[in-house]
């Protein structure tokens, strides 16, 4: 792209006239385009304004449009956005045969965005303008992760106070609040109770990167319980770079799992492989490229480590300069105990700020069986409230249905839905009982006459157990009455024999043995 206006310029300065000139530059990220407008030109006394606009568009086929040409007699004047093609004796004509050749060239250099190395990450990266890899390209496995256990210790100054909401809206506020990070690991949470239990914030896992990409199996259970009980979320993907190409997969593939999501703590990067897993200044590069890609997706970065791989496992100064700081250094008074901290207990000593702090692990949190990492935060969210929380409903074409019996007769899911508290489609669970209160399948409730319920249900992250009842009633079905059968024409017996004679011959034969039988 800078080629070209280099060569347009270049051009422009061969016809030997005095030129003057501007450019300016405008990167609109979330629309993926990039728009290079306002290209100035000015020859001799009378001069020509040509403005040509770049677009990069979301499928990255490039198009150049000419814009008006405008004369003007001193300084440039504001240009206005009429897509045209006009020529005069100093501009040069953009044909559309130089177009689409431009296009063509364009379009050959392109990579995919799954292909690229290094060095075109970190053009993209610093052009602005991010591109998420699609799901579908990413390469996914199974959740067969492994976490390993974290263990530090020490202290820091007091935390700052809590400061006053100054809006309607949600935004960031000094404060220290209590939270929890949770994965599959932690099995089937009662979110409505860990609310109730003090917890103000949860960092959920949503993958990793460790052995291939993956999404964790709880993940949207956990997300979907916590939000729909009023605690805000923030994610942590559990990564396994060694260089920037997987941090850049990683990153995309983090972004495809939360979409839709309401997620308002950051989204953090969790590195913790083993020492001598990457170097020094390639795992920072790792960490700077997951986190730049979260941050253009519109997410809070943060980087997540323990203390001691905070200072020899990357360059710890210049990320938390960077990024916000998520540090592990668990203290002996809150590893696998039943305390949790509290306000006025000591703090680990760090060489860096830091904005959020693992300090154990315990079973203090009412709603999750066993032990939980704990975090406190020293940073919240005014005027938080959830998106779209709702009764959760199931909906059913109707409450009593009659059908008459036959293979396939009553279909199961036809027009039946299922919509949680927080707006999200849910599966559904159904049972079948007969008159008698026994259970039975669908396929044999069709085939067999008689009054069933049917109940619909499923565990919503709110409200927990929610049903709905249907009554299938399975008729009969009538017999088919014998039709019956045409008489025969005269000497069609089937026999041969003549019909008149041989009624005659059984109505005789008839007679007489009812004589014999009475005498």
């Amino acid at each position: 792209m800078k080629n070209w206006l280099a060569q347009a310029v270049s051009k422009l300065a061969l016809t030997g006239k005095k030129f003057t000139g501007f450019c300016k530059i405008m990167a609109v990220t979330h629309a993926k385009a990039c728009i290079i407008a306002g290209c100035v030109v000015t020859v001799g006394t009378t001069g020509t304004v040509a403005t040509a606009v770049y677009v990069n568009h979301a499928n990255n086929n490039r198009q150049i449009v000419v814009a008006e040409t405008v004369p003007t007699e001193t300084e440039p004047a504001t240009l206005k956005a009429v897509v045209t093609e006009t020529t005069t004796e100093h501009t040069e004509e953009v044909t559309e045969e130089q177009t689409e050749e431009q296009t063509e060239e364009h379009t050959e250099e392109e990579v995919a965005p799954q292909d690229m190395n290094e060095e075109q990450i970190t053009d993209m990266i610093e052009s602005g303008d991010i591109e998420i890899i699609p799901i579908e390209e990413l390469e996914i496995v199974d959740d067969n992760s492994t976490e390993p256990e974290r263990n530090e210790d020490e202290v820091i100054e007091d935390p700052p106070a809590p400061e006053a909401p100054k809006s309607d809206q949600i935004y960031e506020v000094g404060q220290l609040v209590h939270g929890i990070d949770v994965s599959r690991w932690q099995g089937d949470i009662d979110w409505t109770r860990v609310a109730n239990s003090g917890i103000t914030f949860a960092m959920i896992k949503c993958g990793g990167g460790d052995d291939g990409l993956y999404e964790d199996r709880k993940f949207q259970q956990n997300i979907q319980g916590a939000l729909a009980n009023g605690i805000q979320v923030g994610i942590y993907f559990y990564s396994g770079a060694r260089d920037v190409e997987t941090a850049y997969r990683e990153a995309s593939f983090c972004v495809n799992l939360i979409r839709g999501y309401q997620i308002t703590y950051p989204v953090a990067f969790d590195w913790e492989l083993a020492y001598g897993d990457g170097s020094y200044d390639t795992i920072t590069k790792v960490c700077e490229t997951f986190c730049d890609v979260i941050a253009a997706s519109g997410y809070k970065p943060m980087v997540y480590s323990n203390k001691y791989r905070w200072y020899d496992g990357f360059n710890g100064a210049q990320i938390s300069n960077k990024y916000k700081v998520w540090m592990a250094a668990y203290l002996g008074d809150y590893y696998y105990t039943s305390r949790r901290w509290q306000y006025g207990d000591v703090l680990p000593n760090f060489d860096y700020h830091f904005d959020m702090w693992q300090y154990g692990v315990t079973n203090t949190v009412d709603g999750i069986d066993g032990y939980v990492d704990m975090n406190i935060a020293f940073f919240g969210y005014a005027n938080y409230q959830v998106n779209g929380l709702q009764k959760p409903k199931i909906e059913v074409p109707s409450d009593n249905v009659t059908v008459t019996e036959s293979e396939g007769a009553f279909d199961i899911w036809n027009g039946v839905k299922a919509t949680n508290s927080i707006g999200y489609d849910e599966d559904l669970d159904y049972v079948i009982k007969n008159a008698n209160g026994d259970e039975v399948s669908i396929e044999d409730a069709n085939v067999t006459p008689g009054v069933y319920t049917i109940e619909y249900s499923f565990i919503d992250p709110k409200e927990g157990y929610t049903s709905r009842k249907v009554t299938l009633t399975v008729l009969k079905k009538e017999e088919e009455t014998e039709k019956p059968t045409e008489k025969p024409t005269e000497g069609e017996t089937g026999t041969g024999e003549n019909p008149t004679t041989k009624a005659s011959e059984e109505s005789s034969s008839g007679t007489t043995a009812g004589a014999e039988n009475k005498n």
